[in-house]
């Protein structure tokens, strides 16, 4: 199992956000569902992923949700597909996605698997003896900081930044190669 996790100190926790202009009216919920497509969309839904999101935008900060691939029922073809199904999911109306009120270190307690943080002076993914399940953390517009208590390993995936999605499509495709 795979699991993508990351948190938004910006993006919306309303479902009442518009259809168009997700970059500009919803603190970049946008980015989200960029990373909840590549997390979770190839051909159908992955069934071997799941993706975490905390959202710490206005007004009901914090909120988690947790969508788990083996129970998704939703298409993700588009990027307004996905911010559907974050709508839905927000109401409680999405089979295979739950939404809580956890705040992203209670998600990070909770993984309750080998934790590879996303960073650039990490150690290069080739490097690595990557083994599942695992989690990857990764920030989507801005860098998450790594809790003091938290054991993890940096994985680097290159030297420089990245859009968070491709970031997401290039490990599934480092784990698919590898099967």
């Amino acid at each position: 199992m795979r699991t993508f996790v990351t948190f938004s100190k910006t993006a919306t926790t309303s479902p009442a956000f518009p259809k168009k202009g997700l970059a500009s009216h919803t603190g970049r919920l946008d980015v989200i569902a960029r990373m909840l497509r590549a997390s979770l969309w190839w051909d159908g839904i992955r069934k071997d992923t799941n993706f975490v999101v905390t959202l710490g935008g206005p007004p009901n900060a914090p909120l988690t949700l947790w969508f788990k691939g083996r129970e998704l029922e939703v298409s993700l073809k588009t990027e307004r597909d996905a911010a559907e199904a974050i709508r839905l999911c927000m109401k409680g109306e999405l089979k295979g996605c739950k939404v809580t009120k956890h705040n992203f270190e209670d998600v990070l307690k909770s993984i309750g698997m080998p934790i590879y943080w996303l960073s650039e002076d990490g150690t290069d993914i080739s490097k690595l003896e990557l083994r599942l399940p695992a989690a990857f953390v990764l920030g989507p517009q801005h860098d998450i900081e790594v809790p003091s208590w938290l054991e993890v390993t940096k994985l680097s995936i290159g030297p420089k930044s990245y859009l968070a999605s491709h970031c997401i499509s290039f490990i599934h495709f480092w784990l698919d190669s590898l099967q």
